[in-house]
């Protein structure tokens, strides 16, 4: 990667809709060495960049945050711009937690660090609880909820 222009992707913020009724636009606080900061489809990357750095296909629902972690760990830079950039339906199946997505996110931090999972294990059991509580709520309840804190 050339060190002279190292942004090589501008990012927005994500509207999601939750239902007909709520929506939200959370703030990600991810470690861009382990995980996109953004939303896929609110930013925007360099062609140059897509064709350097290929998606790895093994990835079936993480391949994007494995290309951006590689991107970023290779000094790439990330530019965020304050501003709606796409509108995100929150139900489906990257939005709703799988083990298979819980194992492929685990071998893309651990592919930067050995002990990913020491942070990893903490997240992924309040994930389990956090959608275990949200699923026994009335759909409504949950939506509502849902739209007043920072998360997806």
């Amino acid at each position: 990667m050339q060190r002279q222009n190292n942004i090589v992707a501008i990012y927005g913020d994500t509207l999601y809709q939750l239902d007909e009724t709520y929506t939200k636009i959370p703030k990600l606080r991810s470690n861009p060495k382990y995980r996109m900061p953004f939303c896929h489809q609110s930013v925007f990357v360099k062609t140059s960049l897509l064709k350097a750095y290929k998606f790895d296909t093994d990835f079936k629902i993480c391949a994007d945050n494995e290309f951006f972690t590689k991107v970023y760990n290779a000094g790439g830079e990330f530019l965020q711009c304050d501003m709606i950039v796409s509108v995100y339906d929150s139900n489906g199946v990257s939005s709703t937690p799988s083990l298979r997505f819980c194992k492929e996110e685990l071998k893309i931090g651990q592919r930067y660090n050995k002990a990913y999972f020491l942070y990893f294990l903490p997240k992924y059991l309040w994930n389990v609880c956090k959608y275990g509580v949200r699923a026994l709520l009335p759909r409504n309840l949950a939506n509502a909820l849902r739209s007043v804190y920072n998360a997806k």
